[in-house]
């Protein structure tokens, strides 16, 4: 199976200034993301950047791995997707290219979980593949900084949101919730996807939907498009929004390394 490996990267995050160049066990983050992509089985890693000093922190990386290239985008991109398809035409990659996109803020992402993404497009007749995995804490499933997913019988998605789904009627209702009485679903953010589908996203104007919820994946399933789902066992733990999610994951980090 061939494919590559797409990472947006924004440099004026609203969150957290500089997220691409934030520490994350001593380099940058986005050194951290392209790394985890390189040990996995893509044929190429292409990071898509919007600031010359990006590209100067990956110069290093990118001058030792050759399958690894730096792609500078525009200001313009409203989402990671809008980022990669700017990308994809600068580049003319073949529209039968299977792209995995990788978010620049997941720096615990693991190459099992890129792989198995990709493995999923080449294998299933859908228009996007992606993950997920059970949710065991209940203040989870409350958070709207935890994307929920459910999903049909063919595990083809149904719907994302940051509200609780499925809303557990008489669980929720009654007050104080201790325990979950279904099983919820945590989406994470890491797509497969062919470049045909990638330009036909970036024909369609936004949906209302999508602008509601700040979930891009929903104008494909407002267009009718397929998002095939897999669960996984082995999420990676925490992608970097806050300052809080920064110190959070170099905790892990410093714990993995002991």
């Amino acid at each position: 199976m061939s494919y590559i490996v797409a990472i947006p990267a924004r440099y004026a995050s609203t969150r957290l200034a500089g997220k691409p160049l934030a520490s994350v066990g001593g380099e940058p983050m986005i050194c951290q993301v392209c790394k985890k992509a390189l040990a996995s089985e893509a044929q190429e890693v292409i990071a898509c950047i919007d600031h010359e000093a990006v590209a100067q922190a990956l110069a290093p990386l990118a001058a030792d791995n050759p399958r690894l290239k730096v792609c500078m985008t525009s200001q313009r991109p409203r989402s990671g997707t809008e980022r990669i398809a700017e990308m994809l035409i600068a580049q003319s990659y073949p529209a039968d290219t299977i792209v995995v996109n990788v978010q620049g803020d997941e720096p615990l992402i693991t190459p099992e979980h890129i792989d198995e993404v990709a493995g999923l497009i080449a294998s299933k007749q859908a228009d996007m593949s992606t993950l997920c995995s059970p949710i065991t804490e209940v203040r989870d499933v409350f958070d709207p900084n935890c994307v929920k997913v459910v999903f049909n019988q063919e595990r083809m998605a149904l719907y994302f949101s940051r509200a609780p789904i499925p809303y557990e009627r008489d669980n929720f209702m009654a007050g104080d919730v201790t325990e979950l009485k279904f099983t919820h679903y945590h989406h994470i953010g890491i797509y497969g996807y062919r470049v045909r589908t990638i330009l036909d996203y970036l024909q369609r104007a936004p949906a209302e939907l999508e602008q509601a919820e700040s979930l891009e994946q929903l104008r494909l399933l407002h267009y009718g498009m397929s998002i095939a789902v897999a669960i996984t066992d082995r999420p990676p733990e925490c992608g970097v929004d806050t300052a809080a999610d920064l110190e959070r994951v170099n905790q892990i980090l410093a714990a993995q390394a002991q």
